[in-house]
């Protein structure tokens, strides 16, 4: 099974929101996923009180959040939903 494709714990999910918050980042978690080839590195979809949704990487190895894109017409975070249609 590849690691990207592995579903993101609670306990995990936990640390990232714990990492979030650590950094100031308040918000509504939509997505996680594991960022392909690393079991310690996600994707995060989150988004603000107007709805405009964010692309962060979070990192359990060095506790730290990025920051990627906003999620827009351009920039869509692919889930396998959206495969399946």
């Amino acid at each position: 099974m590849n690691l990207a494709d592995k579903e993101v714990t609670q306990l995990e999910k936990m640390k990232i929101i714990g990492l979030f918050r650590k950094e100031g980042f308040t918000g509504e978690y939509d997505s996680f996923q594991r960022v392909s080839g690393t079991d310690r590195e996600f994707f995060v979809v989150m988004s603000n009180e107007q709805g405009i949704k964010a692309l962060f990487r979070a990192s359990l190895m060095l506790n730290a959040v990025e920051f990627q894109y906003v999620l827009d017409d351009k920039h869509t975070f692919v889930t396998e939903d959206a495969d399946a249609s």
